[in-house]
């Protein structure tokens, strides 16, 4: 009684439900609200079996229309969230099944599907909700406002994804059949969306939910197909307000994204617009590789970062996924919740193994995942794979020369699109023409490399790289030994040897994203992702790529959605667009993907979209010993206008420089409209006061100031 009475309650506040509403919501087996369709236009469907048919719900929409998310500002809160979903229409299309039957599988543009095979493949809104509090229930009510009723439909069951493969050809999708859903006498799923959820966490520690609304439902022993043309839910998350510290500007722009209500929560969740606060780990073999790691520790310290650094050998003692697992989560516990959690895993996997995921994959999600074996991570991971500390300097110096001293002249706002042949000019070459044909806020320009095209070689990816791009993104079929594998005309892998040939100096080292098959598998020699890295005078800055055979239909979201984080919503540290493609990719295709792929390179990278620009700064050339001093910056673009929230970070080191020490100064902030920012510092001993710089698009700067007596 006390559930049914909250229900009325609420839907009285928003002038959306009466008792007698809430009632038949409860009552799935009544039908009786349906619109019903004549027969005659059921046998023009049932007739109409080869191909793929638009069922139009609104005459006003054209054909392949998206579902359309409407948030109602005014019913919503911080108590409770309301929105519509509308569905203009959707596809049908026939299949015939190994079992010789004829099926339909239904889509909706704009919405995805469950990830439970062998039940009734149709369509669902999978969305995230902050709450305002970390423990308690939240309850989720559905009215449906035009319900349309299809005859004599066999849904389709949701099968084995298709995989890409590794040496140009893949596994095709696998029918696969729940026989105790199919014999099932009601709907299916019960309600239009679930009702009831527990409270979870996502980006560190935000109290959240993860809901499902569905308008679509199908009853396998009367074959009706219900499907929901609008629907109304209303989500009760009205709990105690708890109060919680400022959270980084960079997760509130995270979150702005990835939580439907987020301008509702962000007044409890307010973003720290003063200073940055921000934690970082660093795991390496030994001690011998602290000299190599030292210049980016050192530029994190400097840009706000409390740094850790823990070695396999003397710190942690073992190389097990377990040992270095509990390593981190107990650094992780000591992370106060405002603060943003980065670690950096430098090693093999001789030396730092992967783990192994649930479902069996080889993954290193598991290392930034500390409150459970999930995908909910609370620590934005990358990996350097080195072999040597030769290796380490390397690529050290590749990601110090992207993040704060790029070419001024070339060719950051350039991106690659690299795709197979197979299936041109859909599969591939159509994924990566649905991300160049998307009207970004900040558009790349963008340059195809597609395998179906006569003349296209592998000369033609090395020329584009050696003369500079700023993204080179790969999608089709790869391999541990190749970025592609068989993709022109004539057949060529992009493996080694010709990563061998790139001439691309320091100051132009790609992010490279290969959306493929095995690229990362690190476990044997070298893959293809590592002699990206390994390059000492070229290849990339950066390499994400997956260690297992990845899914088609996964892929082509995460290829999707990627690209729309970075250009498109603004997302440029790495990390956030990965975190942001890969929510997407498991809401609309599923997660499986996510635990195979992995980021080689610093997480704190921004990638760069634009053209890099100078600083002009004001700042002192020489400090003398001071105790509880300030320093004056100023900060302006090359035409001389001051620059506004700029992190500006402060760090000098004692006179030990003892690892996991703040120093003598570790201060940082943010300017002001005027470009200015007065930092207190502490110069006890002499030596350099290390500053860094950067803004919104990634220009940085990190550099010394000395200090004398």
């Amino acid at each position: 009684m006390q559930q049914r009475n909250l229900f009325i309650a609420l839907g009285l506040a928003v002038g959306l439900f009466s008792e007698q509403a809430s009632a038949e919501l409860t009552r799935v087996s009544d039908l009786s609200f349906l619109r019903p369709v004549s027969k005659s236009a059921i046998v023009v469907q049932k007739n109409r079996t080869e191909g793929r048919r638009w069922i139009a719900l609104d005459d006003n929409q054209e054909p392949g229309a998206s579902a359309v998310i409407q948030i109602n500002d005014r019913a919503s809160n911080a108590k409770q969230t309301v929105f519509d979903l509308s569905i203009p229409g959707f596809w049908m299309t026939s299949k015939r099944g190994p079992d010789g039957k004829r099926y339909q599988k239904i889509a909706i543009p704009g919405l995805g599907s469950h990830d439970r095979l062998g039940a009734p493949d149709l369509p669902l809104y999978r969305f995230r909700l902050a709450t305002p509090y970390r423990e308690g229930v939240v309850r989720m009510a559905a009215k449906p406002r035009d319900v349309r009723r299809f005859e004599d439909v066999l849904v389709w069951p949701q099968a084995i994804p298709e995989l890409d493969g590794e040496k140009g050809t893949g596994a095709p999708e696998k029918f696969m059949l729940d026989k105790k859903v199919y014999a099932g006498a009601g709907d299916w799923p019960g309600s239009f969306g679930k009702e009831r959820y527990g409270i979870g966490k996502a980006l560190r520690g935000i109290p959240a939910i993860q809901g499902e609304a569905w308008p679509v439902r199908w009853n396998p022993q009367t074959r009706v197909l219900q499907v929901a043309s609008r629907i109304t839910y209303i989500v009760e998350h009205g709990g105690r307000t708890e109060k919680f510290k400022p959270i980084t500007q960079e997760r509130d722009r995270l979150a702005a994204k990835y939580f439907l209500n987020w301008k509702h929560l962000e007044a409890v969740f307010v973003p720290n617009f003063k200073l940055y606060t921000a934690s970082y780990l660093f795991i390496y073999p030994d001690s011998a590789y602290g000299d190599e790691i030292k210049p980016l520790v050192d530029q994190k310290k400097a840009r706000g970062f409390k740094v850790t650094e823990l070695n396999v050998a003397d710190d942690i003692g073992a190389s097990t996924c377990t040992a270095i697992r509990n390593a981190i989560d107990t650094w992780e516990a000591s992370v106060p919740f405002r603060h943003d959690a980065y670690a950096l895993l430098v090693g093999d996997t001789d030396v730092i193994p992967h783990c192994t995921s649930p479902g069996g994959d080889q993954t290193d999600d598991l290392y930034a995942s500390t409150n459970g074996d999930d995908l909910d991570e609370e620590i934005y991971l990358g990996r350097l794979s080195v072999d040597s500390e030769a290796d380490l300097a390397n690529q050290v110096s590749k990601i110090l020369t992207y993040e704060d001293a790029p070419s001024l002249f070339c060719c950051y706002n350039r991106v690659g699109l690299w795709a197979h042949k197979e299936g041109a000019p859909g599969k591939y070459e159509g994924a990566h023409e649905t991300v160049r044909t998307f009207a970004y806020a900040d558009a790349p320009f963008f340059e195809t490399f597609y395998g179906s095209q006569a003349g296209v070689t592998d000369a033609d990816v090395v020329a584009r790289v050696s003369n500079g791009v700023g993204l080179m993104a790969y999608r089709g079929h790869g391999s541990r030994d190749a970025t592609a594998t068989a993709w022109n005309q004539t057949n060529q892998y992009f493996e080694g040897a010709d990563v061998a040939m790139l001439s691309n100096p320091l100051s132009r080292s790609p992010v490279v994203w290969s959306f493929a098959c095995t690229n990362s598998r690190l476990d044997t020699s070298d893959s293809v992702a590592e002699e990206w890295m390994e390059s000492a005078t070229a290849g990339a800055s950066s390499y994400y790529g997956a260690t297992r055979t990845s899914y088609t239909s996964q892929n082509h979201v995460l290829d999707e959605w990627m690209f729309r984080a970075v250009y498109d919503e603004g997302l440029l540290t790495q990390s956030h667009a990965i975190e942001r493609g890969e929510a997407q990719m498991a809401d609309l295709s599923g997660s499986d993907n996510a635990w195979m792929y992995l980021l080689l390179g610093d997480p704190d990278m921004k990638i760069r979209t634009r053209n890099p620009v100078r600083f002009e700064l004001k700042i002192p050339e020489l400090l003398r010993i001071c105790k509880f001093c300030e320093l004056p910056v100023q900060v302006f673009d090359r035409r001389g206008n001051p620059l506004s929230n700029v992190l500006v970070g402060l760090w000098k080191p004692g006179a030990k420089n003892l690892p996991n020490q703040p120093g003598e100064t570790w201060v940082n902030g943010y300017t002001d409209h005027n470009g200015k920012l007065t930092l207190p510092y502490t110069a006890l001993t002499t030596g350099k006061l290390y500053f860094a710089l950067e803004d919104a698009y990634g220009n940085a700067v990190f550099d010394a100031i000395p200090v004398v007596k």
